[in-house]
């Protein structure tokens, strides 16, 4: 492989964390600043994110975009993977946004690793191996940080928002283990437009967020495109891009710049002030990501 090329995949996987990085922040302006709540914000993104995509599928390849509906099993797995993966993830993450911020919620989701790991460990009886434990420790470690600034006698986040932002990481498990069958299948591109398009229809219809009202600036609706486009398509396909070219290892590794992101862009724009007990949280919890993404075998 030509070396401009691998260059090309590391800057397509850091592009991608960092224009993920944007969504938190900007989804805690739009509530903040705007009025905007989740029941009207994610419904709308899903759907339009969805449609976007599958337009551009279909007028890349045809009807083949149809293909996961002529079988009823795998349209079935569709569903619950939009349902349970793509909309429940979408939804309880911005919720949680809405609770604390979009540096706290973003990290916490990124504590997904560990609860796979403790599934393994009380359900499957697997024993974990040295990182992993200390993987375990260091997010324990965290999310106390994060929640308390080091005083265990107060809590710097709300309840609500620590428990969405832990829920949106076990749904974000989930987000990955569902789809499994499904992208051994069919297109990735596909999968996901289908489980955004479905997802979004399903939360518009148990959220029904034309009744929460109207959005008529003209900034707003900017700032939700840019949301759309810069936050969810654009890097979902510079991902793509990516992990063919350097391997999901090291995708996975450059994806961690995303809580990154998201931390410093609520800090700087949104004057969200975090304590040095929370940052360290904060660094502890990225370590883990570093280190439970970094796979010798994989390298070799």
């Amino acid at each position: 492989m030509k070396k401009s090329t691998y260059v090309k995949g590391l800057i397509y996987g850091l592009m991608a964390g960092v224009l993920w990085g944007i969504t938190g922040p900007l989804g805690q302006y739009l509530f903040d600043e705007a009025g905007i709540v989740p029941d009207w914000l994610v419904p709308y993104r899903l759907v339009v994110s969805g449609i976007v995509i599958l337009i551009s599928l279909f007028v890349k390849r045809g009807v083949v975009v149809f293909d996961v509906w002529k079988c009823k099993k795998d349209a079935v797995h569709m569903v619950v993977y939009s349902v349970a993966g793509m909309m429940a993830v979408q939804y309880v993450f911005f919720v949680a946004v809405e609770a604390s911020n979009g540096g706290t919620a973003t990290v916490l989701q990124y504590t997904n690793p560990v609860m796979i790991i403790l599934y393994m460990v009380l359900f499957k009886k697997v024993r974990p191996q040295k990182k992993e434990v200390a993987a375990v420790v260091l997010v324990l470690i965290g999310i106390f940080l994060l929640s308390t600034n080091g005083n265990i006698y107060t809590l710097v986040i709300t309840p609500k928002g620590l428990f969405m932002g832990l829920l949106c990481a076990f749904f974000t498990c989930l987000y990955s283990l569902i789809p499994g069958k499904l992208l051994e299948k069919y297109d990735a591109v596909s999968v996901c437009g289908w489980s955004m398009f479905v997802g979004g229809i399903v939360l518009s219809l148990w959220k029904r967020p034309w009744s929460v009202g109207s959005v008529e600036e003209p900034e707003v609706w900017g700032l939700f495109l840019i949301l759309v486009f810069l936050g969810t398509i654009i890097p979902f396909v510079l991902s793509l891009l990516a992990i063919p070219i350097i391997g999901p290892m090291y995708a996975n590794v450059l994806a961690s710049v995303e809580p990154v992101v998201a931390s410093l862009l609520t800090f700087l724009f949104l004057g969200t002030k975090f304590g040095r007990f929370e940052l360290l949280g904060f660094a502890l919890i990225i370590i883990m990501i570093i280190m439970l993404s970094w796979n010798k075998n994989e390298e070799k």
